[in-house]
């Protein structure tokens, strides 16, 4: 997102409508839970990062998910992408949730690489699809990976399809306004990401709509460019290339532009075109991170899916252990595998834990759930401590055993 709009979020947040549409079920704000709806994705993951609801919902659209998991009150989405294992999530506005978000994802999953797709104002018009070669935030600049860049490249010819046409205002949707320009991807330049909130994340608001909200909603003539200003200016970008350096990932941004040249209406720059444009500018952002990891996966088979690619998921989608619950608890239980018995206790404890979260607390039916939550956490640490289990470490048994008592612990009255 774009930093000017600072000033404006109070405004927006009362005027903009919120998305009713089908949301996915939610699993219990335990990392140690998800919500399953297909086989697990073995790691590693690509993380792809959003800011915003619209920024993130046309790739959950084009992406097979097959578990999701709530963390830090965010909900990450894993599964694959354009063929390629990825775990997705909506970041959040502005530096420091990029930062959080980020390195929570680094400490949560195993990471191969991190790419941002999003929208941003520019110098370039609007639709087109911005892939900065370097990002700069506080006075540091951080170079996108050149073997990402080199793929990017490659998506110019033949070009991939971007939108043109576009509701405006988008939510809800107005009269249909088409560019008078065919929008482009242009590789290279600068990105600068700043940050108008002083270090401060930004608070997403429940039901505040596909730019100020906090969950997507599921359904599962160019004008002169102004050579001083950058390819893209954003509020996230940077901060995420500048953790991707710290961790020696390969690192790159997609910023489709929202307020830019070329706008057929006239319309006086920020926010004006911003809020006009968001959901032209995310959808072809979009577009091009998924021809991206199209790219990818058929050069690198080590990041590729291919067998899932092929199928879809057509499992109910249900509450249970997170496929990597053991590395969740404790990483030092890192690519090691508890016995069934243990995983569906703590599968049960997840389901029971969800009922409750799900009804009122005051309810005979929360409160039997909960106590049935805490014995089978109880159940689960018990049994890791009364005999070896082939595939635990001892120190990694301990380490269980302590974690799901203290979940227990926690449910007692």
């Amino acid at each position: 997102m774009k930093p000017r709009a600072h000033r404006w979020i109070t405004v927006a947040t009362v005027a903009m409508l919120a998305i009713h549409g089908r949301v996915s079920a939610a699993p219990p704000a335990d990392p140690l839970c998800a919500v399953l709806s297909g086989a697990c994705t073995p790691p590693p993951f690509v993380l792809v990062m959003s800011a915003f609801p619209a920024e993130i919902e046309p790739l959950l659209a084009a992406a097979q998910v097959t578990e999701t998991i709530a963390i830090d009150g965010r909900s990450w989405y894993v599964g694959t992408l354009g063929g390629v294992r990825v775990v997705l999530v909506r970041g959040g506005i502005g530096l420091a949730n990029a930062t959080n978000t980020a390195r929570t994802a680094l400490a949560r999953f195993p990471i191969s690489a991190i790419l941002f797709s999003g929208v941003a104002g520019s110098g370039l018009d609007i639709g087109d699809v911005a892939v900065p070669a370097t990002w700069s935030e506080g006075g540091d600049s951080f170079p996108a990976s050149p073997e990402l860049l080199a793929i990017a490249r490659t998506l110019t010819s033949p070009p991939v399809a971007l939108e043109k046409c576009t509701p405006v205002p988008p939510d809800p949707p107005g009269q249909t306004v088409c560019l008078d320009h065919s929008p482009r991807i242009v590789v290279g330049g600068e990105g600068v990401s700043s940050d108008p909130y002083g270090g401060v994340a930004v608070v997403c608001s429940p039901g505040a709509g596909p730019v100020f909200g906090c969950e997507p909603s599921l359904a599962p003539g160019s004008g002169a460019r102004a050579v001083s200003e950058p390819d893209a200016t954003d509020m996230e970008t940077g901060a995420v290339a500048r953790v991707a350096r710290a961790a020696g990932l390969p690192f790159i941004g997609f910023r489709g532009v929202s307020d830019g040249g070329g706008d057929p209406l006239g319309l006086p720059g920020f926010p004006a075109q911003f809020f006009a444009y968001y959901r032209l500018s995310a959808d072809n952002a979009a577009a091009v991170t998924v021809a991206f990891l199209e790219a990818w996966g058929a050069r690198d088979p080590d990041i590729a899916d291919h067998a899932r690619r092929l199928r879809t998921t057509a499992s109910r989608a249900q509450v249970g252990a997170a496929c990597d619950w053991e590395r969740a608890a404790d990483p030092v239980c890192a690519g090691q595998q508890a016995p069934r018995r243990i995983t569906s206790r703590v599968a049960r404890a997840c389901r029971l834990s969800a009922r409750a979260a799900a009804t009122d607390p005051q309810s005979a039916a929360s409160q039997t759930a909960d106590r049935q939550a805490q014995k089978a956490w109880q159940q689960a640490s018990r049994l890791l401590g009364i005999a070896p289990h082939a595939g635990l470490a001892s120190d990694c048994i301990r380490a269980l055993a302590a974690d799901l008592a203290a979940r227990a612990v926690e449910r007692s009255p």
